[in-house]
């Protein structure tokens, strides 16, 4: 199976601020920029599926009547530390997650573990309905959990990877 997964363009928030599963805006030229994104995709999907979070939906919506929304594929739930300047997140607690985020969650957030468990089911789900080639629009967090699942780069490895605004990354698999 073809999976191709587009990151969401990025939102009009202001910068240093930690939003994860907040519903922020995104510019006003938001279709200008999704139709750039669009000229890169093939027109032949099995299937659309989107985070259901306005800076993914909008662009889903402009790509077909017909998406399914799913919660699995949301971005890193940072808990209580949504909607906060990273410099106002308490360092010890900020620090301590930054050394353990691939098994310590924010305050009632989730780790790195926990969102690829829930990407990964997403996946065993969709494998089950022989689709042949889909779209996801996600966030950079599922992306780099993609990079893991398809392209085997380790978990400790994938926060390394850049992830930019609008980019479309294809992946093989079985």
């Amino acid at each position: 199976m073809e999976i191709y997964l587009v990151r969401h363009i990025e939102p009009s928030i202001e910068k240093g601020i930690c939003y994860g599963q907040l519903d922020v805006a995104i510019p006003d030229d938001y279709q200008v920029q999704h139709q750039q994104i669009m000229y890169e995709l093939p027109h032949d999907f099995d299937a659309i599926f989107s985070s259901p979070l306005l800076r993914c939906k909008l662009l889903a919506n402009q790509l077909s009547n017909n998406v399914i929304y799913d919660k699995r594929l949301m971005e890193v739930n940072f808990g209580d530390w949504e909607g906060k300047k990273w410099d106002d997140i308490n360092q010890t607690d900020l620090n301590n997650w930054m050394d353990n985020y691939i098994t310590t969650a924010p305050p009632n957030g989730e780790s790195l573990t926990d969102v690829l468990n829930r990407f990964s089911d997403f996946i065993a789900e969709i494998k089950t309905k022989n689709y042949n080639k889909i779209l996801i629009i996600t966030h950079a967090g599922i992306i780099r959990c993609g990079m893991n699942l398809f392209n085997t780069i380790a978990i400790d490895k994938i926060m390394m990877e850049k992830v930019g605004f609008g980019e479309v990354l294809k992946f093989q698999s079985k």
